[in-house]
């Protein structure tokens, strides 16, 4: 019989990067994130390629880069999972997960898993039914002028009305909380705990751990307990607004409402690694940590203000790639890994099934675009890519080099003919007859189906692309040039000054868009 390996993918949802202590961060308290990352191998530079939830899920399942072909939506025939790969090997499987669009049945996400537990309280709709006794809606709308900001706005009765709706099946939840262990992260946390230790130790065991936490809503211990300030903000005197609707920040929020919000959102991470700490301490009595990989990361971060915080943005109501949000956390742990190393080289979410199956041992398909890090982890090669790319399909690409960032925004026909705008987006196609059609209306000058056949293309990708309520599909009407080394978030567009580097880069990103496409058809 094979020795028994055992893996596990700890997934945050909307965990950044630098609020973690190990990225960087001087303030905040993860100590088990930081204790992971002495005995892992922890990756600077790692990046989702195709945003935001299920794009990023995407990939990491199917171990590909999707951002070319495929946006949100669900799992189609041809997207082979880790799950589906590892059905018939003796490798058992399980889900713990409390991420909402995962539970959709459509979307099939938790497909071909053996074992799945979605424990319920970001569905908010489960609980909508429930009487509502300790709470009341209007309590949370109690900062002065909040409203009205609200309702200022082109959408604010749409706006005014989500977030109220929202909340009102929330709240029938959180009544219930009356300890710590209420808390979504914790219940999930707990699943998995259970399924650990009541797994057949004769078998391994890939787990996969989902957490919504610390997405939105921002509703940390101390959102919840009376007279507990937040522990990151503790002399903010105003309301709790935990769940709010995604806007242009200066639209609706106050500065201190803005970094209060970025408190909560520590606390809530703090709360993630304290439950994290005890995954870890069930993975160390099981006696696991001689034969477990354990993959840490999250799917994207979080848009919170203006600046570095989320350039104007609260929650992804944009498709734009900036750093706040494509910038992941990635650690690494097994057995013979270079335990606190660091590594530079890009790496990306796709990588995660390739690496899984090659730490149990099962064959990694032609098809995956993905790389195994082991070989990096073990100190074996220096890099497995010179760059990274990211985006939202149909929306924007970015190339990330060491030196520089470029965005380059698609959605934008308005702005140009035809023509112009098939110099600018090369759509990667599986389909060589619709890729053929495309060349010869450019090749036209303006044309007018091909003019709608864009235009059609950004109306399905509108429903695609999040499934934030009161996003919109606004790009910028240039593309954009940044220099990685002074200006790592982004702040100065320096596209006019260093011209032939953008070309460069534009030409680099379509080429490897149009290889990403040739791939496809690899079988």
């Amino acid at each position: 019989m094979k020795p028994v390996r055992n893996a596990i993918v700890m997934m945050f949802d909307t965990l950044q990067h630098n609020y973690i202590g190990c990225y960087g961060n001087t303030w905040i308290k993860t100590p088990n994130f930081d204790r992971l990352s002495r005995e892992s191998v922890l990756f600077e530079n790692a990046y989702g390629n195709n945003m935001p939830t299920i794009p990023v899920r995407r990939s990491m399942l199917t171990g590909r880069i999707t951002l070319h072909d495929v946006g949100w939506g669900p799992l189609r025939p041809q997207d082979i999972t880790i799950a589906d790969l590892l059905w018939g090997t003796g490798i058992e499987t399980a889900m713990a997960y409390n991420s909402c669009p995962l539970f959709n049945d459509r979307n099939g996400y938790a497909r071909s898993w053996a074992q799945t537990k979605f424990s319920h309280g970001y569905d908010n709709y489960f609980f909508i039914h429930d009487d509502l006794y300790h709470y009341t809606i209007d309590q949370f709308f109690e900062d002065p002028g909040y409203l009205d900001r609200i309702r200022s706005q082109p959408d604010g009765d749409f706006l005014e009305k989500a977030t109220r709706q929202e909340m009102n099946g929330y709240l029938r939840d959180k009544q219930y909380w009356l300890e710590e262990d209420d808390h979504a992260v914790a219940v999930n946390i707990h699943e998995a705990i259970r399924m650990i230790e009541s797994r057949d130790k004769r078998h391994g065991l890939m787990l996969w751990i989902d957490c919504w936490d610390p997405h939105e809503p921002i509703d940390p211990p101390s959102v919840w307990t009376p007279d507990m300030p937040c522990p990151y903000d503790p002399d903010y005197k105003g309301c709790d607004l935990w769940s709010c609707p995604p806007a242009i920040a200066e639209r609706i929020y106050t500065e201190e409402q803005l970094h209060h919000l970025r408190m909560l959102y520590a606390e809530k991470i703090t709360l993630c690694d304290k439950y994290f700490g005890k995954l870890i301490k069930c993975v160390m009595k099981e006696g696991m940590e001689e034969n477990t990989l354990i993959w840490f990361t999250s799917d994207h971060g979080y848009p919170c203000g203006n600046g570095e915080h989320g350039h104007g943005l609260l929650g992804k109501c944009r498709p734009w790639p900036y750093e706040e949000l494509v910038h992941i956390p990635l650690m690494i742990k097994f057995p013979g890994c270079k335990a606190g190393a660091r590594i530079k080289t890009f790496v990306q979410d796709c990588d995660c099934a390739p690496t899984v199956l090659d730490w149990l041992g099962v064959p990694i398909p032609k098809n995956m675009t993905g790389k195994s890090l082991l070989p990096l982890c073990r100190g074996e090669v220096e890099k497995v890519r010179d760059f990274a790319v990211c985006g939202y399909y149909s929306f924007s690409w970015s190339i990330i080099t060491e030196d520089w960032s470029y965005i380059h925004w698609l959605n934008k026909m308005e702005n140009g003919t035809a023509s112009e705008c098939a110099q600018k987006i090369y759509v990667g196609h599986t389909h060589a007859e619709e890729y053929q059609n495309e060349q010869k209306a450019a090749s036209s000058g303006v044309n007018e189906a091909y003019e709608e056949y864009l235009s059609q293309r950004s109306i399905d990708g509108a429903e695609q692309w999040t499934c934030t309520p009161s996003s919109k599909t606004d790009v910028p009407d240039t593309d954009e040039l940044y220099d990685r080394k002074s200006d790592p978030f982004q702040l100065h567009n320096v596209i006019d000054e260093y011209p032939d580097i953008a070309s460069q880069l534009m030409r680099q990103l379509i080429a490897y868009m149009k290889e990403l496409s040739d791939f496809d058809n690899i079988k």
